[in-house]
């Protein structure tokens, strides 16, 4: 059995039933077949930010959405003291001449590290953090 981590576009895919979702892994998430599909309250934090501005258009309250998630088998997973430790160890990287700074992306990342997760992404930096670690799958 293996251990996903959906990041925080991937999330708003399958809650939006969104096209841009590959339907293999859509399906997979939603009908138990071994694999265990976890979400952190750092995407929901994330996801209801940028609902808030207007980014993405998820219908729900956050209560909704969580069960929401909870009905499609996907789990929702809180730091634990491994992540901070993962976190103070992960250099700020400058991503095509830019710091990558957001603290969001970086709890993500050490959430996978420190929890042996591979993250289902579509964020482009974040195929720079395997050189710390970080499995990922590019969706």
């Amino acid at each position: 059995m293996n251990r996903y981590f959906l990041d925080t576009h991937i999330v708003a895919w399958l809650l939006d039933n969104n096209p841009k979702l590959d339907e293999n892994l859509r399906f997979d998430i939603q009908y138990p077949s071994g694999n265990q599909y976890v979400t952190s309250e750092i995407v929901l934090l994330e996801l209801m930010h940028i609902k808030q501005l207007g980014r993405i258009s998820v219908a729900g309250t956050a209560i909704e959405l969580i069960n929401a998630l909870e009905s499609m088998n996907v789990g929702l997973e809180f730091m634990s003291t491994e992540v901070f430790t993962v976190l103070e160890q992960i250099p700020i990287l400058t991503i095509n001449g830019a710091r990558h700074t957001d603290m969001m992306d970086r709890v993500i990342i050490a959430s996978c590290i420190a929890n042996s997760e591979v993250l289902i992404s579509h964020d482009m930096k974040f195929p720079h953090y395997r050189q710390f670690g970080l499995r990922l799958l590019e969706a």
